[in-house]
């Protein structure tokens, strides 16, 4: 790849193309702690559907671990717990109430699910040698929408997991 000359100063750097940000190329955010072996992504395309699917992400070695987490993750029914947790927050709204701001609710619920939902299901799984925490996954667009959100149900090993992202 060639260099260019930038500004007056005679320094060489390589081409910068303007790339768009996808889901693929922020892919690294939710991994960036070490201890994550793998994460369950809320649906949110068009909207947020806490009853769908979730989609699985796994961490390539760690995907026997996961699958062993998420085998607790179904015996506790905690998917319900967390639609019934999410739910209980009201979500954030404009035009006098009467406009729901997906993007908005979901950077506002995260943080309080951390704090008490997550908190209380992690002294449960403790045992079972993971816990969790919600991770906001987002990413600028350059076209359509401005901005991506959506929430990561993030597993995290305690046997001190130590992987490259």
């Amino acid at each position: 790849m060639a260099k260019r000359i930038i500004g007056g100063s005679g320094r060489k750097e390589p081409p910068r193309d303007f790339k768009s940000s996808t889901k693929e190329n922020s892919d690294f955010k939710w991994k960036i702690d070490r201890s994550v072996v793998g994460a369950l992504e809320v649906f949110t395309d068009p909207n947020l559907d806490l009853r769908a699917h979730m989609i699985e992400h796994n961490i390539l070695g760690y995907e026997d671990q996961f699958q062993e987490y998420l085998t607790v993750w179904k015996d506790l029914k905690l998917k319900k717990e967390f639609i019934t947790a999410f739910e209980s927050i009201p979500p954030t709204t404009s035009c006098c109430g009467s406009i729901t701001m997906q993007d908005q609710t979901i950077k506002h619920i995260v943080p309080l699910l951390n704090k008490g939902w997550v908190k209380s299901v992690n002294e449960r799984v403790h045992d079972s040698g993971f816990k969790l925490s919600i991770f906001v996954w987002k990413w600028s667009n350059i076209s359509g929408k401005a901005e991506t959100v959506i929430p990561l149900i993030r597993f995290h090993s305690l046997s001190g997991v130590k992987h490259r992202c």
